[in-house]
């Protein structure tokens, strides 16, 4: 139990920055993974020859903005 007591000097810093840093590659990770299923939507509209909603070609062109 000492090995931990002398340890959280430094495990708690360490820890408080990679809360931020985890949470930033989950949002990077939920972006890409929803552009690649909007993506895949597109294309499955498009091989059917079904007209694609211009929302869907508007979401497409704001997320690339941001």
């Amino acid at each position: 139990m000492s090995s931990l007591t002398d340890m959280s000097p430094v495990l708690i810093p360490v820890i408080a920055l990679l809360i931020p840093i985890a949470s930033i590659i989950a949002w990077a990770v939920i972006k890409v993974t929803r552009l690649n299923l909007l993506h895949e939507t597109i294309r499955h509209i498009s091989s059917t020859g079904q007209p694609i909603p211009p929302e869907l070609l508007a979401e497409i062109v704001s997320s690339k903005r941001s």
